[in-house]
């Protein structure tokens, strides 16, 4: 084998390693066979969704009535051989897996994952799990998005080959990886048509979940998956329901359950039957009922034949989405992983997931990260909180930066009376720097807001580790194309808070004070003798000259990141905060060395300048310190706000809190919400544990600001959060 079949294997085992530690993960937190899984079968797909230019579907039908025909049927986990020799029936590798909602599309396809984990013959290519509800097709193609997705959620298959090609594209080149593609009916309406096109020349195998009316309504108006067999799952049948219920209930318990199956039985012409027998057809309600009425002994099954409290089906399933909030914030309830250090009250989680939930829809996503969550704000708000947040810093730093220029660099000038003419009191003079900081908050906010609006994703973590020449830097090409992306956003950010500051300054003095003129010469290579020493031109030219060295700090310091860093490796787990640990490393390198750049600039060329003005000691250290302090400090604050992290800290950690938007401390909020059951990982991000439950936790928020919407369980199945219009927001 060559060097590089070497490095594609190590990689694929360590992906390998990953990808199972999450599916086994999840496996434990949904609690799937605790104490035995539920039984799922499957029969073959309809006709109409089956892509007959292939002959396929004969041996995957064939694997599926087998599977029907043993004797009972197959449990979801442990010896769940027909899933994965269903899949391995079909000779193109290439399954549909179709299921109404709640049927547990998603859980199977983690089992398959799993399955294949325990065949060694399967890992030629490793399973991935891909959650489909982000993708654009019309924007990007699917071995782009993999590949992406496979660096967002496995940082260290960022690190490239010897010809500069990311591991992630190498081993998608290389036809190693796996896609299970789950959520097909969660990308919008209207650009399915394009995925299934996409999808079908997609060379290779691949594992696709759908609720099947999306599924066949995309076929009949385009084509079915080329070369895929399908397979669609069976809701459960009452037996079976009351089967897993008794097996987890406590005496009192079964005898309720025994009661209520009775009456299901005996009665299924009641409305009240067929709303609950229809509940309880699907894995995910029955999973739900079981939290709600036996692991809470305080709740009877019996209300659930309440026709007065639950007329319809729509009505009961919303009542179980509740309860099942209820029973999982119950204070008496034990958090399994013991995270939970704070006790959340069903009222504040209801509201922070509610608002989280309202989030997701309104991206059209079930991807919950940290680095987007302000998002949840109106454009302006985001703007308007980052320019007041950065001008209350800009007022501390400036009163603080006269006051230590004065009080530790200036001794002798009893002869010059320089500090009464030139700066007046302290606290006035750092007030000034208040409007500096407002507007480099504002532009700071704006480069987000534009960012945001031409790529659609805004700040994105960094994935780069400090790491001093350890690991090979990323493509030459990628590096120079981010260097000068810092650079224009650098420009943009630096000339306009610098422009700002000296005008402030300017109409402070009504632009008659020579700093503008001290400062231009202090930079410039040669006199300026075509410069006036006062007016509103002299002072632009200063601002214009501090925007360049912003700009060029902010390239300078890209650079020495991509000297001083390199990719993750495997060896640590998959967590959305292992990125923003990374993140927060990187930012408070790049912070620091651009206000240090920026500081040493301004402290040796215009101290100096003053020094050699003046004649004295003092006042090259005074202001070289003072120019340096202030806009260093501004230069180092604005590439905070337009860092992930920085947008963490501004939204996540103080205004959203503030609000009553979430808790003070939201990353213990979100993992004790992973554990308790509330929320799954996928790869390196939080999502609902379903759709619906996003669904109704949105839904009941709207309801709380008084935004009418149909309730979710009454839209058509086929309806969700992918196709509808956000409301606006508040």
């Amino acid at each position: 084998m060559t060097d590089t079949d070497l490095r594609i294997d190590s990689t694929a085992r360590v992906l390998a390693l990953r990808v199972q530690e999450i599916s086994q993960r999840e496996e434990r937190n949904w609690r799937i066979g605790d104490p035995w899984p539920l039984q799922v079968r499957w029969r073959a797909a309809s006709d109409d969704v089956v892509d007959h230019r292939e002959n396929i579907r004969a041996s995957a039908a064939d694997s599926a009535d087998s599977a029907d025909s043993a004797d009972g049927p197959s449990p979801l986990a442990g010896n769940l051989p027909s899933i994965h020799s269903v899949y391995q029936s079909v000779p193109t590798g290439r399954l549909v897996i179709m299921g109404r909602a709640g049927a547990g599309k998603t859980v199977l396809a983690h089992r398959l994952i799993l399955e294949c984990f325990n065949h060694p013959g399967d890992l030629l290519r490793v399973p991935v799990l891909f959650s489909l509800g982000g993708w654009d097709p019309s924007r990007t193609g699917l071995h782009d998005w993999l590949a992406d997705r496979l660096i967002g959620d496995y940082a260290f298959l960022e690190s490239v080959d010897a010809t500069g090609t990311a591991l992630a594209r190498v081993l998608l080149g290389a036809g190693r990886i796996l896609p299970v593609l789950d959520g097909f009916d969660e990308i919008q309406r209207h650009h399915r048509g394009a995925a299934i096109s996409e999808l079908s020349r997609f060379d290779g195998p691949l594992i696709l979940t759908t609720r099947p009316d999306e599924y066949a309504a995309t076929v009949s108006a385009t084509r079915a998956l080329s070369r895929a067999a399908a397979i669609e799952l069976e809701d459960l049948s009452l037996d079976e329901a009351q089967r897993y219920l008794r097996s987890v209930s406590s005496k009192t318990r079964t005898a309720q359950w025994e009661s209520v199956f009775s009456h299901l039985r005996t009665r299924p012409d009641d409305v009240t039957s067929r709303n609950l027998a229809a509940a309880l057809s699907t894995p995910l309600l029955v999973m739900l009922t079981r939290t709600i009425y036996n692991d809470t002994p305080h709740h009877d099954p019996a209300h659930l034949l309440d026709g007065g409290r639950f007329p319809t089906q729509n009505a009961l399933e919303e009542h179980l989405f509740s309860a099942y909030l209820t029973a999982l914030y119950d204070p008496r309830r034990t958090v399994p992983s013991g995270s939970g250090k704070t006790t959340w009250t069903d009222h504040q989680a209801r509201r922070w997931l509610g608002h989280l939930a309202d989030h997701l829809a309104r991206l059209n996503t079930q991807d919950l990260t940290w680095w987007r969550l302000d998002v949840t704000l109106h454009r302006r708000t985001r703007v308007l909180v980052t320019g007041l947040a950065a001008a209350l810093v800009g007022g501390i730093v400036g009163v603080l930066g006269y006051f230590i220029a004065d009080h530790l660099f200036w001794t002798v000038a009893d002869g010059l009376r320089f500090r009464q003419e030139l700066l007046g009191s302290q606290f006035r003079q750092g007030l000034l720097e208040t409007v500096t900081g407002l507007v480099a908050g504002l532009a700071a906010g704006l480069v987000n807001e534009t960012r945001t609006r031409r790529r659609g994703t805004g700040r994105n973590p960094e994935r780069l580790r400090l790491r001093p020449f350890r690991q090979p830097v990323p493509a030459p090409s990628r590096a120079s194309r981010d260097i000068g992306a810092e650079l224009v956003i650098g420009l943009t950010a630096g000339l306009v808070f610098s422009l700002a500051s000296w005008f402030a300054y300017g109409f402070a003095y009504e632009f008659s004070h020579h700093s503008a003129e001290v400062f231009v010469q202090a930079f410039a290579p040669f006199p300026v003798t075509w410069l006036p020493p006062t007016g509103a031109l002299t002072y632009v030219a200063a601002g214009l000259i501090l925007g360049l060295l912003v700009g060029i700090s902010y390239a300078f310091v890209n650079a020495v990141v991509y000297m001083f860093s390199g990719p993750n490796d495997g060896n640590s787990a998959v967590n959305t905060w292992d990125l923003l640990s990374t993140d927060r490393g990187v930012t408070l390198f790049r912070v620091g060395l651009v206000g240090l750049t920026v500081f040493l600039v301004n402290f040796i060329l215009v101290g100096g300048q003053y020094g050699g003005q003046y004649g004295n000691w003092e006042s090259f250290l005074r202001q070289g310190f003072l120019y340096g302090f202030l806009y260093g400090s501004f230069a180092a604050l604005t590439r905070l706000f337009l860092s992930a992290w920085g947008g963490w800290l501004l939204f996540a950690r103080l205004w959203l809190p503030l609000t009553g938007r979430l808790p003070w401390r939201p990353k213990l909020f979100l993992d004790d919400a992973h554990d308790r059951g509330v929320l799954r990982q996928s790869g390196a991000v939080y999502q609902f544990r379903h759709v619906r439950l996003r669904d109704h936790l949105a839904y009941q928020h709207r309801a709380r600001l008084g935004i009418p919407e149909e309730p979710p369980a009454s839209r058509a199945e086929g309806d969700h959060a992918a196709d509808r219009q956000a409301p606006k927001h508040v």
